[in-house]
């Protein structure tokens, strides 16, 4: 009566009997519709079925189907319809016959593979196999697989587009939940995604595993080079006893040719020259005719010279080798800088010999450095070999060092390839090396490095591909090292 009151016009007129014959009227209407609504929903559902049903013999996939159809079209609560209903919601589900013949796939399993119902239905499931993936053939999706019961494993499948997923696959038959229908059930989840991932994760540990075997191979070889460092410094204590006698025999035997060579002289200028070359042409034994005793005389002293000065260099070659490889503590104290780099020279001439020419600029009288002379050598060797080494036929190796106030600065400077802007910052890293495989084992520089921080100082490199490599060291002098190790 309210709402009758607060109306104008025609209807404020219309009495009780009119009124209730437009609520009638307009309830009638909105039943009508809503009759219309379900007849269009239940001829869909049945056209989807009878589509389904054309394609399909099974029985049990027809009611699959209905329960999807109807779930999804009525938004029917589906836990009432039970654990199928579940499964069909949340999983991929497929269903086949004993011959493997696809018999129902719900929506899920057709969003994922991109086929359609008619793409599916009574064909073989083989057609999911990527079979120009033949590596993968262990991974096919197949029913016989669930003959002995349930089966859960990761499959292999192919979209309609080409491209391959992945699905964590349940199957197992029909029989278990249906006395009706013979065949198996399929029912997963996607997991390409995480296949993906896992693929990424089993590369980067692959490519873990072979850097740390190549760390490990070069760590085992870095091993026998400490090693043979040791046996050396052992080898050329050794050695010492057997050059020092030779070389006191040596000089001996040089004093016994000497005073031979004068009485074979003083014998000429006292014998006639005939009765003399007699004598020798007399002699089978001696083997020499005059001219090729003048010869000996003349050239003894130059070869005894020579094998005297080849004497000194093992000798000090030996030296050198039992300081470099002198690895206990040491207690630094002033060193001469250049007298490590003649050291370094020494040990380096297998490199440089009839192929590089050092320039050596050091003026003796510069200050020196605070620190261990083998170490300080070991540095300047392996700046020396790394940088003959990037010299590929001739060149020249430059070696120059001055003093301020509180620094000893030293370069070595080679004109050889020189090194990619990409790769310099990375030079001095452990095991970085741009030698071919078996040349190097990168932790030269690595090494080098670290000497000369423990120093006190820095060691830094410049280079321009094409032209060649510039390596500073810059030491503390004397009395700032003594402040630097306080």
């Amino acid at each position: 009566m309210d709402l009758l009151q607060g109306l104008d016009g025609p209807f404020a007129n219309m009495g009780s009997q009119g009124l209730f014959l437009v609520s009638s009227t307009l309830i009638l209407l909105i039943i009508i519709f809503f009759l219309y609504k379900t007849y269009r929903a239940s001829m869909n559902v049945e056209a989807k079925l009878a589509e389904f049903s054309s394609l399909s013999q099974s029985s049990f996939g027809r009611k699959l189907r209905l329960i999807e159809v109807n779930a999804n079209e009525y938004k029917l609560n589906k836990k009432v319809l039970g654990p199928l209903a579940r499964i069909i919601d949340e999983y991929c589900v497929l269903t086949t016959d004993t011959r493997g013949q696809v018999t129902f796939a719900n929506d899920s399993f057709l969003t994922l593979s991109g086929f359609h119902f008619r793409d599916l239905i009574g064909h073989h499931e083989s057609i999911h196999h990527p079979l120009d993936h033949p590596e993968l053939k262990n991974h096919f999706m197949r029913c016989e697989q669930a003959r002995r019961g349930v089966w859960n494993g990761e499959v292999c499948c192919r979209k309609k587009n080409g491209d391959l997923y992945w699905v964590n696959m349940f199957l197992f038959p029909l029989s278990y939940i249906t006395d009706e229908d013979d065949g198996y059930i399929y029912f997963g989840t996607d997991i390409t995604q995480i296949k993906a991932q896992n693929s990424e994760l089993i590369q980067a540990v692959r490519d873990k595993d072979q850097k740390i075997n190549q760390v490990e191979s070069m760590l085992l070889h870095s091993e026998k080079m400490a090693s043979l460092g040791t046996i050396s410094a052992g080898i050329a204590h050794e050695i010492n006893s057997p050059i020092a006698f030779v070389s006191a025999n040596l000089r001996r035997c040089e004093e016994y040719l000497a005073g031979l060579a004068s009485v074979i002289q003083g014998l000429r200028r006292r014998i006639d020259p005939e009765r003399f070359e007699q004598f020798m042409q007399a002699e089978k034994s001696l083997k020499l005719n005059v001219r090729s005793l003048e010869v000996v005389l003349r050239d003894h002293p130059a070869l005894m010279r020579e094998t005297a000065e080849g004497i000194e260099r093992i000798k000090k070659i030996i030296n050198d080798l039992k300081h470099f490889s002198y690895n206990k503590q040491e207690d630094y104290a002033p060193v001469d800088v250049a007298g490590c780099v003649n050291v370094a020279l020494n040990l380096a001439g297998h490199e440089l010999r009839h192929r590089v020419r050092v320039k050596q600029a050091i003026d003796p009288e510069l200050p020196r450095v605070v620190g261990s002379e083998s170490q300080l050598s070991q540095v300047f060797m392996n700046l020396l070999v790394n940088a003959a080494q990037a010299i590929p036929e001739e060149g020249e190796i430059a070696i120059e060092a001055h003093a301020d106030a509180h620094w000893y600065h030293l370069t070595v400077t080679d004109n050889g390839v020189g090194i990619a802007e990409d790769q310099l910052a990375q030079i001095f890293e452990p095991f970085f090396t741009t030698k071919p495989i078996g040349k190097g084992t990168g932790l030269g520089l690595s090494i080098s490095q670290d000497i000369i921080q423990r120093h006190g100082g820095n060691l830094s490199a410049q280079s321009t591909p094409g032209e060649g490599t510039r390596f500073h060291i810059r030491l503390p002098l004397a009395e700032q090292g003594k402040a630097h190790a306080a």
